[in-house]
């Protein structure tokens, strides 16, 4: 494997932050997980870690995954157990059906909220994105190597978008789809916009083949491209960014690789495993 670290360091131009972002354990007690400090104010971010559930092995164990084969009875008490960490409510927590596409939908309506809470099914589906203007309405997204992307926008009218960024869903555009609709649906102007990229697989263990890592790099220029078969999803995202107008001083990366940090869960490394997860909302 490459030194991933070196190799970040020359892509990202003094991104990297990890600084931005606070390992924690709510309340004292289980489940961990990782606090983005530079959300703007009334704006709440957190990326779980895989500890602190009851799922068994492989899922273990705090897997908020239901498609992934776990008992759903489990998957609902992890999820109970970090919305009461937080002190949210676990029935408004609202996941999309996931499905590796550039979709972004708007979380308009209260009584959209908690669709997805306790089982796969949601009326928004398929969606790789959620954003939402609602107070006190989580939204919960589900990876293990895909690029976790938050969006926060300030101001009088906060919003987030919670956004999916596997390898289709960046290359077909999630990433801009996320800034639009934070810009046209709820008024946020993109240069103030926060973005929050959580832990994902890196370009030390992301091998693709030299066919998908060309045209990754057509689509995203040569910083999204690691030798001649590996790609890096956090530059992808992060070019995505720039060119939608949010503020490079603006975008914090959490520098973890799934695929090395045995505290997240892993697809490339473990095949059947569980889900850790994206948690924002506005408080």
């Amino acid at each position: 494997m490459i030194d991933k670290k070196q190799n970040q360091s020359q892509i990202y131009d003094g991104i990297n932050s990890y600084g931005s972002f606070a390992k924690i354990n709510p309340l004292l007690r289980l489940p961990l997980d990782w606090r983005f400090t530079a959300a703007p104010a009334g704006v709440r971010i957190f990326f779980t870690m895989r500890r602190g559930g009851v799922s068994p092995a492989p899922y273990d164990s705090l897997n908020l995954g239901f498609h992934v084969g776990d008992d759903p009875e489990l998957v609902i008490r992890n999820r109970v157990a970090l919305s009461e960490a937080h002190g949210i409510d676990p029935a408004l927590v609202t996941s999309p059906r996931q499905r590796h596409t550039a979709v972004v939908e708007l979380l308009e309506h209260k009584e959209q909220a908690g669709a997805g809470a306790f089982s796969e099914e949601s009326v928004f589906d398929p969606c790789d994105g959620l954003a939402t203007a609602l107070r006190r309405v989580p939204i919960l997204l589900q990876f293990a190597d895909c690029l976790p992307v938050v969006l926060a926008a300030a101001g009088a009218r906060p919003a987030i978008a919670v956004l999916h960024g596997g390898r289709q869903g960046l290359m077909a555009g999630v990433v801009r789809n996320g800034v639009s609709m934070l810009a046209e649906r709820l008024g946020a102007s993109p240069e103030c916009i926060t973005a929050a990229l959580g832990p994902a697989i890196g370009p030390c263990c992301y091998e693709v083949g030299p066919e998908i890592a060309a045209a990754f790099g057509e689509r995203f220029g040569e910083e999204a491209v690691a030798g001649d078969d590996r790609v890096d999803l956090a530059a992808a995202a992060i070019v995505d960014l720039k060119a939608a107008g949010v503020r490079p001083a603006n975008i914090h990366l959490l520098d973890i690789c799934t695929a090395c940090d045995r505290d997240f869960y892993s697809y490339r490394r473990d095949g059947v495993t569980g889900r850790h997860g994206a948690l924002a909302w506005i408080e």
